[in-house]
């Protein structure tokens, strides 16, 4: 992000955060792919990081709580993510939404399937999650194959939905729970497969995100696979707040009306806008910024190496910093 948010910006990416700022600035970042990688990360634990590769030297601070990677460094970090890349299939912001409950039903659906085949009803259930656990009882009762057989039938899905997978499916097949295998934790997968913690997370995730896309792709194909996977039909979720703006924007009102109606401050409803513009690709840009200052906006984020709305400003005085953020949100991601 080159220096241009603060370390808190990346923990909120990280943990997913639904705020228009977050959004934002994952698309504007190109992070897409990073959000909510960390659900789990503390602001502690990414202040701790930090402070040690600062000492390390990896890092240059330049302002309060921002930082650089230092040139010295950059031809090592190239080797590591060389020799360490990120997984391909990431793809934390179109999933983020459902790949916790696919991974919760998939889990319990095959440690259930596991124990049916071998007769036994005596067992704890991976998943404690009650919404999971009455999905799971209205699936079984919902298919129409013998309960013997749905392990079977299960295995030659996964086997199918994973033969193509570039990434070890063994970083998924360890976390699984069966008749007579217990399944491990994120961390013990990973000291089991000699992994940095990090990495496996992130390999974790993208084998459920190449699953998910892979299943949506070809339902037909899926037997059972397609039942874990709730509706898709919006590959988003817009805020609570930016919802109840984007109503009313649907019935007509402009900004200065809606200012008014919800009793907020304009930069706020201006946040709501830039959310739904990265949100829905059919809303109308044209109704916020004429073309003229659109392609101006668009040469100057183009000839400048910084994301910084400031920078972008000094150069065209005459347009606004909210007519700059739409240009961004709905260009800046390609």
């Amino acid at each position: 992000m080159n220096g241009e948010r603060t370390i808190y910006s990346i923990l909120h990416i990280l943990n997913g955060k639904k705020s228009s700022q977050t959004i934002q600035d994952i698309h504007i970042f190109q992070l897409t792919s990073l959000y909510q990688s960390f659900p789990m990360l503390s602001r502690e634990q990414l202040e701790e990081v930090i402070q040690t590769l600062y000492k390390e030297k990896w890092l240059v601070q330049s302002l309060d709580n921002h930082y650089f990677i230092n040139d010295t460094r950059k031809g090592e970090l190239e080797n590591l993510l060389k020799d360490n890349p990120l997984p391909n299939y990431l793809n934390g912001w179109k999933f983020h939404a459902i790949t916790e409950p696919f991974w919760q039903r998939l889990s319990l659906f095959i440690q259930v399937a596991s124990h049916l085949s071998g007769n036994s009803i005596r067992y704890i259930p991976v998943q404690r999650n009650p919404v999971t656990q009455l999905w799971l009882k209205e699936t079984l009762h919902s298919i129409a194959i013998d309960r013997s057989n749905i392990n079977k039938y299960l295995y030659k899905d996964l086997v199918k939905c994973l033969e193509e997978i570039e990434i070890n499916p063994a970083i998924l097949i360890n976390r699984l729970t069966g008749l007579k295998k217990i399944g491990l934790t994120s961390d013990q997968a990973a000291l089991e497969m000699k992994m940095d913690p990090s990495l496996y997370q992130l390999s974790f995730l993208a084998i459920l995100h190449f699953m998910i896309e892979r299943i949506l792709s070809n339902k037909e194909d899926y037997s059972l696979l397609c039942y874990m996977i709730e509706d898709n039909k919006k590959n988003y979720t817009l805020t609570a707040s930016t919802a109840k703006t984007y109503d009313l924007i649907q019935k007509g009102h402009n900004i200065e009306e809606i200012v008014h109606l919800r009793n907020l401050k304009q930069s706020t409803i201006e946040d709501h806008i830039i959310e739904v513009l990265l949100n829905v690709p059919a809303f109308p840009v044209h109704s916020l910024v004429s073309e003229e200052k659109m392609t101006r906006i668009k040469d100057s984020i183009e000839q400048s190496s910084s994301k910084s709305l400031k920078v972008i400003k000094q150069q065209l005085p005459d347009v606004s910093y909210f007519e700059i953020r739409v240009v961004m949100a709905r260009y800046g991601d390609s």
